[in-house]
Order: structure tokens, then sequence, then C-alpha cells
């Protein structure tokens, strides 16, 4: 079976002009993958949307398989590479978010359009035209050689943007097919100044809700006032015990089990382009959450585990009653070494000790996730990213925000390395979701690109 080095030498272009020569076969393609729906979470789309994502990997040169378990379908693929090659899982999802309002869109979310140099429509970015580069660099290999330069299994998960909620459960039922040496994952986006990157880790999530109830109906402040007590009262103090007035999380133990960063990693860190300023400006802020001070922007979103209420529901602004129930949604962004059921038990003592009129539930948890920068295959990744751009990527130790890179880290046990190939602006989740057409492209080569890298 013919070897990396072999396939280099056999193509008839480099990477990135096979990938110019067809851009525009490349760009239809992703905007008649993006045409169809594939919401998770109200389910438009599906099942259709599992028999696109199957015909898009059989294109690539790949044998598909769907896993079926309790959830919507993961979608596999698998075609080996030459005998000792190293075995690549590339990990994208084929569900996209709801659109939310209609017209707060430019043009149909599933209706993609090409305009002013990007692909604009729901999944663009998040996260069709990323993995469709890795099944489209694929299919190359596939076109002009006849094999891939190492062993490759694409797993699009259909439940990424609900959590991944049986992606765990799954992958433990059928380990055998991904017994591999890396994961390479495409999600989020390249880093906010615009340089392509390369990321270690993403923190972890622990979603609660606390609720407090009172009387059997909303009461008229007046009538029952001094009478019948109030759930929101129970459910602002409830919260409030939970953090200090400067900021500081009460909950015994909170961050117990915390990974420190490496010495490698405050480096990485260290290093990266950052305009703070500009930053907070853009989110209308001044300076950063006091409660942190002495810690640097990186840090706080990598080595320390947050506490936020996502929101409060209760009661009635315009009607002077006193509510029947009072609810609020809490997340913590966990950090490495923190286990989720373990905070939350801790969350829930502190509040039967503080607050025990307020319940409080677990909606769901996931572990943070976190690969050694230093890793042997961080340079291999950086490599293919500079034979195209001609630049260095940047890197990342880890990333604020959570993925279900703990199945691949946890469960497989393998090391696991982000390499995002969207726009930083591709405003994912939100209308006028987009994908610029140049990063489209050169993530396409940089993906044949790894592989080559990776297979040498």
């Amino acid at each position: 079976m013919t070897d990396a080095a072999t396939i280099r030498a056999q193509l008839p272009a480099t990477p990135r002009e096979l990938v110019q020569g067809c851009q525009d076969e490349l760009i239809a393609g992703l905007m008649e993958y993006v045409s169809h729906p594939s919401v998770s979470a109200t389910g438009e789309g599906f099942p259709a949307a599992t028999d696109v994502a199957v015909e898009e990997v059989k294109r690539a040169g790949l044998t598909p398989s769907v896993l079926v378990g309790k959830g919507r379908p993961l979608v596999v693929g698998h075609r080996a590479g030459p005998a000792g090659a190293p075995h690549v899982l590339l990990y994208g999802h084929y569900d996209v978010q709801p659109t939310g309002p209609r017209e707060r869109w430019n043009s149909e979310p599933f209706t993609p359009v090409l305009r002013d140099g990007r692909i604009w429509g729901r999944g663009t970015g998040d996260n069709k035209g990323q993995h469709y580069a890795h099944l489209q660099a694929l299919r190359l290999f596939d076109e002009h050689i006849g094999a891939l330069p190492c062993t490759v299994t694409v797993l699009l998960d259909g439940e990424e943007e609900i959590g991944s909620p049986t992606l765990a459960d799954t992958l433990r039922a059928h380990r055998e097919l991904f017994d591999c040496d890396l994961v390479v994952w495409s999600d989020r986006s390249v880093h906010e100044s615009g340089e392509w990157c390369v990321s270690h880790g993403v923190r972890g999530m622990l979603h609660l809700r606390l609720t407090a109830t009172g009387p059997s109906r909303p009461l008229h402040s007046g009538n029952f006032g001094n009478v019948a007590p109030n759930p929101a009262w129970q459910l602002v103090q409830a919260l409030a015990s939970l953090k200090d007035p400067s900021g500081r999380v009460l909950v015994e133990g909170f961050d117990d089990g915390r990974e420190p960063l490496s010495d490698a990693d405050r480096a990485a860190f260290a290093a990266l382009p950052l305009d703070l300023q500009e930053v907070l400006g853009d989110i209308g802020l001044t300076e950063m959450d006091p409660a942190f001070n002495g810690l640097s922007f990186y840090e706080r979103l990598a080595d320390r585990p947050t506490l936020t209420i996502n929101g409060i529901t209760t009661g009635d602004v315009d009607r002077t009653i006193i509510p029947d129930t009072a609810e609020a949604g809490v997340d913590i962004r966990l950090t490495a070494g923190q286990d989720p059921q373990t905070v939350f038990e801790r969350v829930a003592a502190h509040l039967r000790a503080h607050a025990p009129e307020v319940t409080v539930t677990m909606v769901g948890g996931v572990p943070a996730s976190r690969t050694s920068i230093d890793n042997p295959h961080t340079p291999r990744v950086a490599r293919a990213i500079s034979r195209v751009t001609g630049r260095d990527p940047l890197l990342i130790p880890a990333y604020g925000g959570t993925l279900p890179d703990w199945v691949f880290t946890g469960i497989l046990g393998v090391p696991s390395i982000g390499l995002p190939l969207a726009n930083a602006d591709q405003a994912n989740h939100a209308p006028n979701e987009n994908l610029r057409v140049d990063y489209f492209l050169d993530a396409t080569a940089i993906c044949m690109e790894l592989l080559l890298e990776l297979g040498a």
C-alpha cells in the first residue's frame, strides 16, 4: 500500500493548488450540504439529515455506517491507510442550532447564499463547513491517488448542539471502531486575531436548575404580603449565598481537584496576541471581573471554574403579586481534573445548609478535557497549517467553552487536538451565520496536509 511520502510525490499539484483548481465545485457542494436542515433540538430535518451525512461520507471514499443509540444517530466513515500508519479520528457534528427569529436573518437560513466572500446560512461555520473541509480533503486523495496517507475514521455527531448526551455510551458500545492514535476535532473558530491556531482542550460544564415554590397560585401582594412566603426572595437569597460581595465562590471545595496550568501552557497563553481594551470595548465593558484580579485574560478562561446565573424566571413585573414559583438556571464551567458529580454534590450541600427551601437539580454535566501542549502530534498539525498559510499557528492550551472532548481523552484514552477551521466572526448560534470562502478553501488544503504530515 502506498505510503505518505509516495502519495505526496504522486499528487499532480500541491494540496492548495488542487483545492484552488476545484474551488467552484467545493463551494457549490458545501452550499448544497448546508441547505439540508439538521436541527437536533427540534428534530427539523431528521432523519433525512442523517442520510445526507452518510452520502457525504461515502463521496469522500470512506465506508459509512450509522450508529443508532437512544438519540440522534452518529455517522461514521472508515478507510484504512498504509500498514503501520497511524490511525486518526476526525470529529465533527452534522447537527445545527435552531435558526432563531427569521426576521433577524439577511437571507433564508437554509438557503445558503454566496455574498461578500462568505457563504451565509445555518451550519456554515458550525459545523458543516468545517467537517466538510475534512471530507473534501479525503475525496481529493481518493480521486487523485486512490489511497490515504494514514488510516482515517470520521465521526459525525448528530447531537453536539444539545450536549452530545448519548455520544459516550455509543462510543463505549462500539469501542473497537475507534481504536485510534489521535483525535482531531474541528469546531469553534480561529483566534480572534484571525490567525490559525491549534487547541489542546476545553472546559467542562455542569448545568443546574434551582427552584423555589410558594403558594399554590400567584397571590395579591396586598392581601397576602407578610403572610405568604415569597419564593422569589428565597431564590435570590439562595443565589446570593453562593458568592460573597467580591465575587468569590463560597461553596466549600468548589475548585478542588483543579489541575493547574503547566509552565508550557502559561508560556503559550503569554504568547497569544491580545488587545484587552478592544475585547472589552466590543462587549461594552472597560474592565474585567474584579473577583479575579491578578489573573490574566486567558487564565480566567482556562484555569478557573466559573459560576454563572444564566437567568431567573418568576412572577410578573407588571402585576403586584407574590409569585407561586421562582426558578434559576446556573452553569459552572469546570477545569481539568474536576468531576461534575462531585461539584454538584458540593453545591447541593451548600444550598441545603444555606437555603433548604430551594431545591437544586443537575440538568447535565460533562468533564473538562486537556491534552498536553508538548505532545508529539502538535508539531505535525502546526506544519500542516504553515505549509498552506506560510505562517506558524498559535498554540492554545485550552478554550473556555465546552465540547465533548472528554469522551476521547477520557474514554478512548488518546490525545485530542483541536483544529478550528472557521473565521472568528462566523456568528455561530446567531442570525447570519457565515463561513469565509478563503478560510474554507485553505481549510480543505490544510486537512490534506494534515493527513500527509500524520502519515509521514
